[in-house]
């Protein structure tokens, strides 16, 4: 025989008897044999099968493939002290078993879903409603109105008279006088009475006469309006309260301890109201202009101006009635561009007479 062969022999006694010597120390586990058939049992596909031998039935062939691992030089870095704490044993990691169905099954009683969805609070609604300011007119301070797109949360009089109190108007020629720390507690209609109930700073000193009854007939004339709109009666006379009690000094001047109506039209009025379009709108080619008038002879004149202050249309428009306040309507056809539309009642005497007359101007754009 080769001296390669006697060398294979001796390797191969060395070998065997180290194989026993190893599995006469090794305590085997006693759930050894369940555990080989449930890691060699339908593995996932994706997971690579760890091959443990042929699953003997004894355990010493459990011991037996152990102990060769250890003798070829096994490198694991887990130790076992199963067997003499003075020889590290290789640690077999098992893969975890299978799970029976793919899908999640219905969370347990133990699970949290997650929180129940949120109540939906709801939102006011928003709606159109007619609000007046102050303008500087050729016959001194006159109310004008704006149609404010605001949230209506408890009712349209309320709406308004906030929206005037809070808002700016969207026409650059109407104001408000009122202080921003003005507010309102409430509005309530009874007895034949619109009452308003407001807090805040009311005493205002420092204005004239022409200011402070103007700015009275603006809140009259924004809680009737409203109070029509509402589908109440808007010919109520309105009591002003101020945190509950009638104001004998309100606006530094005025004595409001009663009811207070509606100013004339004639009285209080631009005598020139463009409704539509609001001031800033973005409009198509073809423009709609609308408001009411009171007119001599049932005319108004109208302007257009293109953004450099250039004549692109002008003519006239008739109201309905003549030397009332009375609708009036007219078309124009434009290009995309910004420009302002005038309308001015007309003057009898051209000019020559009185303070001349009353117009209204809105600024809008077109696409």
């Amino acid at each position: 025989m080769s001296t390669d062969d006697d060398r294979f022999r001796r390797d191969e006694d060395l070998l065997r008897r180290a194989l026993h010597a190893e599995a006469d120390d090794v305590l085997p586990s006693l759930d050894a044999l369940s555990n080989i058939r449930r890691r060699t049992a339908r593995p996932p596909l994706w997971r690579r099968p760890v091959v443990l031998g042929m699953a003997a039935a004894s355990v010493t062939a459990v011991a037996v493939i152990t102990a060769s691992a250890y003798v070829l030089g096994d490198s694991s870095d887990d130790t076992t002290t199963t067997g003499s704490e003075s020889s590290p044993r290789p640690t077999v990691v098992q893969s975890p078993s299978p799970s029976v169905t793919e899908q999640p099954g219905p969370p347990t009683s133990t699970e949290t879903v997650g929180p129940p969805p949120e109540t939906e609070v709801p939102q006011p609604e928003n709606a159109n409603v007619p609000v007046y300011y102050v303008t500087e007119t050729t016959q001194g301070l006159r109310l004008a109105r704006e149609f404010q797109n605001t949230p209506v949360p408890d009712d349209v009089i309320s709406a308004a008279v906030n929206a005037m109190l809070a808002e700016r108007a969207q026409d650059p020629d109407y104001q408000s006088y009122w202080q921003a720390d003005t507010q309102l507690r409430g509005v309530e209609v009874k007895n034949d009475v619109i009452e308003v109930d407001l807090t805040g700073h009311t005493d205002y000193t420092f204005v004239g006469n022409d200011i402070a009854e103007i700015s009275v007939q603006q809140l009259v004339y924004t809680v009737t309006a409203a109070a029509s709109v509402a589908g109440e009666d808007g010919g109520l006379p309105v009591q002003i309260l101020v945190d509950g009690n009638p104001p004998r000094q309100m606006w530094g001047q005025l004595d409001l301890s009663d009811p207070i109506g509606r100013a004339p039209l004639v009285n209080v009025w631009q005598h020139v109201q463009i409704d539509n379009p609001q001031d800033g709108a973005v409009l198509g080619r073809s423009v709609t202009i609308s408001g009411v008038a009171l007119a001599f002879e049932a005319q108004v004149n109208w302007q257009v101006f293109d953004d450099e202050g250039n004549v692109v249309d002008n003519g006239f428009a008739m109201t309905t009635e003549s030397s009332t306040f009375a609708p009036f309507t007219f078309e124009v056809a434009l290009e995309p561009g910004f420009y302002s539309v005038v309308v001015i009642e007309s003057d009898p005497t051209g000019g020559a007479e009185g303070p001349g007359p009353m117009s209204d101007t809105k600024n809008f754009s077109v696409e």
